[in-house]
């Protein structure tokens, strides 16, 4: 019984550690405090997220990711995966991958450690 509780324990433990810290960010991205706001194209898209115009965004999440040493903002509809997902640039382009592979590893490599809006 001892043994249970010590192994119960432990994977409490383990899961508790394993789980990164997501923070909304307060920091300047995309040169501006409060990017929702002071970014107009930005004002207007999380706007008809919440509206419902791209369909269900309940659980749409967007992250603040550097990519070439710039900052990208990355919304997912689904936070597990990265398959019905936006990349844009601050201007609100979509980023520009060279080819499958480099957009691939922009993907495996997401951090997902700075919330932008949720």
């Amino acid at each position: 019984m001892k043994i249970k509780r010590l192994l119960m324990f432990t994977l409490f433990t383990l899961i508790f550690f394993a789980c990164s810290k997501q923070d909304i960010v307060n920091d300047t991205v995309c040169g501006v405090t409060n990017p929702v706001s002071n970014l107009p194209w930005l004002n207007k898209f999380t706007e008809k997220m919440q509206k419902g115009d791209y369909g269900d965004c309940s659980r749409c999440v967007m992250y603040l990711e550097k990519y070439n040493s710039r900052d990208i903002l990355v919304v997912e509809n689904f936070p597990d995966n990265c398959v019905l997902c936006e990349v844009r640039e601050c201007d609100g382009t979509y980023v520009k991958f060279k080819d499958f592979e480099e957009n691939q590893n922009f993907i495996n490599n997401l951090r997902k450690d700075k919330i932008i809006w949720k």
